[in-house]
């Protein structure tokens, strides 16, 4: 349920008027938006506090059918969570949008790059000669372990191309779209799933808030590292972009202060930091090939 139409059926469930500490902040910017605009409700200050009260009751309940198709209630409960909000706030994105899985594509050349738990083994490099790539559903409390490296890679070229790429790399190539999903980074916490893990991201703010969310998130037996590409400050320098920066610059100084206060700042960040913001550019992958 998205803020206003918990907000508005707060109210209504409520015989009384109800004080400001009802709501949270984001209900009490949309319930001010929404009375100015319809007045259907009124917020009024009583002493120290503030109340919200309903104006008309019949037509408040009409207005939130029409935010609200069904009530919760109303849904079978093994309904998927898009699904359930699409019904009840006609929108997929508002609510509770966690999926329960998440699916792992791979790529590995080296011989005996595997996954295991306690029953299975997927063999990714037989799997990638194979097919071109393998894959795995991740679900919470599993077992599933990495022989080897994991490298990250942020974009999809990289994955797709894997010239770049040493030739004595023996890992496994790892594929994320954007953002690191928090139901992967809670999955990683679980227990230690490879030796290594190395994340390639762009050099951009998502790119160091990913970094940072990883490093806070795995297992403490697992080392993180971050992977440079060569003469990675030349490319900055030349190949970088001001707009890229303008617009992620917050996330990285976020991202970067985190990693300082958990003393995961080593000369090569500092250096990422000192020439980002000099220049005002962040570089993405593909800057690999040029």
């Amino acid at each position: 349920m998205n803020a206003l139409s918990d907000a508005i059926q707060r109210l209504l469930d409520s015989p009384a008027a109800l004080p400001s500490s009802s709501f949270s902040l984001q209900q009490r910017k949309a319930l001010e938006t929404f009375s100015s605009s319809t007045r259907l409700i009124e917020i009024a200050r009583q002493g120290r506090s503030t109340l919200y009260r309903v104006i008309n009751p019949l037509a408040l309940s009409n207005y939130l059918a029409q935010l609200q198709p069904v009530s919760e209630t109303d849904l079978p409960p093994d309904l998927p969570d898009r699904s359930r909000n699409v019904g009840i706030n006609r929108s997929s994105k508002k609510g509770n949008s966690t999926h329960q899985s998440y699916y792992l594509l791979m790529k590995a050349w080296a011989d005996g790059v595997i996954w295991q738990d306690e029953r299975t083994t997927l063999d990714v490099t037989a799997a990638t000669s194979k097919f071109g790539i393998a894959a795995l559903r991740l679900n919470a409390d599993q077992s599933w372990r990495c022989n080897r490296t994991l490298l990250f890679v942020e974009n999809q070229a990289l994955f797709d191309r894997n010239d770049w790429l040493d030739n004595d790399f023996n890992g496994c190539l790892i594929y994320y779209a954007g953002q690191l999903p928090e139901f992967f980074l809670q999955w990683l916490s679980e227990c230690s799933r490879s030796p290594q893990v190395i994340l390639f991201p762009d050099y951009d703010g998502i790119g160091l808030s990913n970094y940072a969310r990883l490093a806070k998130s795995l297992h403490a037996e697992t080392k993180l590292d971050f992977y440079w590409m060569p003469n990675w400050q030349d490319k900055l320098m030349k190949y970088g972009d001001k707009e890229i920066w303008s617009r992620t610059s917050i996330l990285f100084h976020n991202a970067y202060n985190q990693l300082k206060l958990s003393n995961l700042v080593d000369k090569d960040l500092e250096q990422l930091a000192e020439i980002s913001q000099y220049h005002g550019k962040a570089l993405e992958q593909e800057a690999i090939w040029l």
